[in-house]
């Protein structure tokens, strides 16, 4: 699913991006925020994961038709 690997990949960089912050501050409540921002966002790139399964087919699969006679 392109929209999930999509929003998945921006949570991953979100992550990345507060964990370059955190290690770039000197204030401690500044550093525990961009932890935890880093921390959710990558709790929701996991919980993105499991949405790799394609959707169901809007049409049956297989179409069975009554025996020609």
């Amino acid at each position: 699913m392109i929209h999930s690997d999509t929003h998945r990949s921006d949570c991953l960089e979100r992550a990345r991006m507060h964990e370059r912050l955190a290690a770039s501050t000197n204030d401690a409540a500044a550093r525990q925020m961009h932890q935890a921002m880093a921390s959710e966002f990558r709790r929701r790139a996991e919980q993105l994961r499991g949405d790799d399964l394609p959707p169901p087919p809007s049409a049956p699969v297989l179409e069975v038709y009554p025996a020609l006679r």
